[in-house]
């Protein structure tokens, strides 16, 4: 019987993987692509600036919009690094109540009194997390 459920989880998880695989081979195929379109597209630009300045003056051009596109998005790439991020009450009382679910659960004996009152200690620690955490973000606030 185990037998046949690790190989039923090796295939579902090889098959998973797979997956994966191929969708992020596709999308580095795609990134890839529309790099390439970018230098075509930069290429029919030069012959445009071409046929209107001389070939020195369009290359020029085309520097320095490229340099303007990497300083913009070296400054966007700098505030959302220094941005403050969002709390996240849930995952911080999740990782707060998982030693405490892994010692109940992990109970070779576990009565029903025993889940009842591991719930409720839970329960508690969840809900005074979820309460004690909105009060500090709101005088963070003020």
């Amino acid at each position: 019987m185990l037998g046949g459920l690790g190989s039923f989880i090796a295939s579902e998880v090889s098959g998973a993987v797979k997956r994966n695989v191929i969708i992020y081979g596709l999308y580095g195929f795609s990134a890839l692509l529309v790099l390439c379109a970018a230098g075509y597209a930069l290429n029919a630009l030069h012959t445009v600036l071409t046929l209107r300045y001389d070939p020195i003056t369009a290359s020029l051009w085309i520097a320095g919009g490229l340099f303007l596109a990497a300083l913009l998005s070296l400054g966007v790439a700098t505030y959302v690094k220094n941005r403050r991020r969002p709390p996240r009450p849930l995952a911080t009382t999740a990782l707060a109540a998982a030693p405490i679910a892994a010692k109940l659960i992990g109970s070779s004996r576990m009565g029903w009194r025993t889940a009842v009152v591991g719930s409720v200690v839970i329960l508690g620690v969840l809900i005074g997390r979820q309460f004690f955490n909105r009060d500090e973000s709101d005088e963070d606030e003020a």
